[in-house]
């Protein structure tokens, strides 16, 4: 593959109202790594679940999914170079693909994509109100529950004054998140006895074997569920546009994301059978991490567990916030959506997709209550639905735009690779998904309806049924002619500016 420097293109503009449209081009790739941090982490969400149900084989589960993940991420990489305007994150990429034949197609995945990430912040939410828990034993479920809710506002407040602090603050919770899993992890490196081979091998499904259907049916239930926090790292291509270098730094974004992917499911479920066992595991798999700990540090092990967990279960939802909001932000500039989601204040932050973004955050706390699984079953028939389209688009964009600047560009091998990866996650869509039953699949499908009400009154009602044309990419126009690099730092940042003629406009 190749990465090579390109221009970036600029308008230098007076300061944005807080009615305008503009995302500001703040952060580096670093800070889009930790960004994706937060869906490496989602690991911790299912470990114990598909631990019960399948034992060592759930090792190659996690694996398996890991790959698929990386290879994707590799996909939407180029393509995130390709656009570097974009906000929203991976779906916005279909969009382009799809939108001069089937632009609706491209409305559905960014749906799709914001149904995938908005029940990371209830889910996580919860978890976390129930490590907290354990150090207020006396708390009633009803507390427990707003505790939930109290977190979810502070970090909606957090993120109310921009990326940057939220940045920061990932960054904080990602030590306190990472280092005790890195300990884990390598410990038995120092202490091999921690390390039990039986509880790996033989390498087979738990109480079933390789040649079983049985067994077969049950990975691939549990595959659908691990590929909702698997392929989750790709959340470094949601700040993409507030790069301020993205025709550089997006490839790096995504293949650091990449590599703290491949840790946090090849590595880390391998060792956390091995020192726990399939029985220890799924004991109470909303804490898959509290016996390997205890294993590990003895009594103290499940005070750091608990500090660990809630520190990555916060990360985990501000990485959600982040991508969802961005993906609202993104389909409302696009005139797929309500125009005034797209509005963003004066810290350049979406604040009317955030509004939508925290009311349903607060439904399905109300609704769903502690039943993890189920949620993240649910809104994986939106989510899955993104990376049945996205990598089609990938091989159809190789098509449609051969000569585009590509500053990271996969080789072609990649086309066929892709094709193969299309054809999997639909098998997985239909497949592994029917395992979880018309009563947790239909809620995620009729969320995923929710969408065509919007869509029409944006159309027909705010637009008229005369949506504005989608403008040009930067560099397009002649109004935004290209200026060398050593020429665009402003007060130490690179700035971008969209046109902010109309909201919907691109």
């Amino acid at each position: 593959m190749s990465v090579t420097s390109g221009a970036v293109q600029v308008k230098q503009s007076p300061p944005e109202t807080s009615q305008s449209s503009t995302l500001h081009r703040l952060v580096t790739w670093k800070s889009a790594f930790v960004v994706s941090l937060g869906g490496s982490l989602l690991v911790a969400v299912s470990l114990g679940t598909i631990a019960g149900d399948l034992g060592p084989a759930s090792v190659f589960v996690w694996s398996a999914v890991a790959i698929m993940g990386v290879l994707i991420c590799l996909m939407i990489a180029e393509m995130a170079s390709m656009y570097p305007h974009k906000a929203g994150g991976t779906a916005t990429y279909t969009y382009e693909a799809f939108k001069d034949f089937a632009p609706i197609v491209g409305a559905i995945s960014n749906w799709g994509y914001w149904l995938g990430w908005i029940p990371v912040v209830a889910v996580n939410l919860i978890l976390a109100a129930g490590y907290l828990k354990s150090f207020i034993p006396r708390l009633t479920t009803n507390e427990e529950l707003l505790l939930a809710i109290a977190m979810g506002a502070g970090l909606y407040v957090l993120n109310y004054f921009g990326l940057k602090p939220g940045v920061w603050s990932s960054v904080a919770m990602a030590l306190f998140a990472l280092a005790p899993m890195v300990v884990i992890v390598v410990s038995p490196v120092f202490r091999p006895a921690l390390f039990h081979a039986v509880n790996v091998f033989p390498f087979v499904p738990l109480g079933g074997s390789w040649h079983s259907m049985t067994s077969w049916k049950l990975i691939f239930k549990d595959m659908f569920l691990a590929v909702w926090s698997a392929y989750a790292f790709e959340a470094a291509s949601t700040v993409i546009a507030e790069m301020k270098d993205p025709h550089k730094e997006a490839g790096k974004a995504m293949i650091a994301a990449s590599a703290a992917g491949v840790f946090a499911f090849c590595l880390v479920p391998f060792v956390v059978l091995g020192i726990c066992g399939a029985t220890l595991l799924s004991g109470d798999p909303s804490v898959a991490f509290l016996p390997a700990a205890q294993a590990i540090f003895g009594k103290i092990g499940g005070v750091v567990v608990s500090i660990m967990l809630i520190a990555a279960l916060l990360l985990g939802a501000q990485t959600a916030i982040i991508g969802s909001t961005r993906t609202i932000y993104e389909m409302s500039r696009d005139g797929l959506i309500l125009k005034q989601m797209a509005k963003v204040n004066k810290f350049n932050v979406p604040v009317g997709s955030m509004i939508w973004d925290g009311a349903v955050t607060i439904a399905l706390l109300a609704k769903f209550g502690t039943n993890v699984p189920n949620i993240v079953a649910a809104s994986n028939v939106g989510y899955m639905l993104v990376f049945m389209l996205v990598i089609p688009a990938f091989i159809m964009l190789r098509y449609q735009k051969p000569g585009m600047e590509r500053p990271f560009k996969l080789p072609n091998v990649f086309i066929p690779i892709a094709a193969v990866l299309t054809v999997v996650n639909w098998f997985l869509f239909f497949v592994g998904g029917a395992q979880w039953g018309p009563s947790v699949m239909t809620p995620g499908v009729v969320i995923m309806l929710t969408f065509i009400p919007f869509y029409l009154y944006r159309r027909y009602v705010q637009d008229r049924g005369h949506p504005a044309p989608i403008a040009a990419p930067l560099g397009h126009s002649a109004e935004h002619p290209e200026i060398p690099e050593s020429e665009i730092e402003f007060s130490g940042r690179h700035e971008v500016f969209h046109d902010t003629t109309d909201v919907a406009a691109e």
